[in-house]
C-alpha cells in the first residue's frame, strides 16, 4: 500500500515537474520584448502557471511540514508526555519572546518617505522591527548559551 502511493507521489512529482520545465522554456521562447505585456497572451498564460505552480507546491510543503510536525508533537504527548513538554515550552517561549520583541518595537525607525516608497505602512515597520528584535535576542541567548557551555566544561 505504501509503495503505491509513493509511486503515484513520484509520477505526479515529475509529471509536475516537466510541466513546469515546458512552461518556462514556453515563456522564454513566446516573450517579447518589443510588445506591451498586455498583448502577449501566451506568454501571460505560460508565467501564469508556473507562478501558480510555486505557489501551489510551497504551501503544499508548508502545510504537509506542519502537518508531520503537529503529528509527531502529538503523538509523543500521547507515548511520553514529559519528553514532549520541552517542545511546548520552547515554542511557547519563542511567542513570548516574538510578543515582547513587539512591544519593545516602536515602528517609527523608518522615515515616512521610506514608508511612501515601498508602500507599507506602521504595522509593517513594527513587525518588522519585532522580527529583528526577536533575531538579536535569541543571538544573544545562542552566544550566553555557548559562553555557559565553555565555562563549565572547563570548571569540570
Amino acid at each position: 500500500m505504501k509503495n503505491t502511493y509513493r509511486k503515484v507521489y513520484w509520477a505526479i512529482a515529475i509529471i509536475w515537474a516537466i510541466l513546469a520545465v515546458i512552461s518556462s522554456l514556453g515563456y522564454a521562447v513566446s516573450f517579447d520584448e518589443a510588445k506591451p505585456v498586455e498583448q502577449q497572451a501566451t506568454a501571460t498564460m505560460f508565467w501564469n502557471f508556473a507562478y501558480w505552480s510555486v505557489v501551489s507546491l510551497f504551501a503544499l510543503v508548508v502545510i504537509a511540514a506542519l502537518g508531520f510536525a503537529i503529528g509527531q508533537i502529538v503523538k509523543g504527548l500521547i507515548e511520553a508526555p514529559k519528553k514532549q513538554m520541552g517542545i511546548i515550552v520552547a515554542v511557547a517561549l519563542l511567542v513570548v519572546i516574538f510578543v515582547i520583541s513587539y512591544l519593545l518595537s516602536s515602528g517609527t525607525d523608518i522615515p515616512q518617505l521610506l514608508f511612501e516608497k515601498t508602500g507599507s505602512d506602521y504595522a509593517d515597520s513594527k513587525l518588522i522591527g519585532a522580527s529583528m528584535y526577536t533575531t538579536y535576542i535569541l543571538l544573544g541567548l545562542v552566544i550566553v548559551s555557548v559562553i555557559y557551555s565553555e565555562i563549565a566544561k572547563k570548571l569540570k
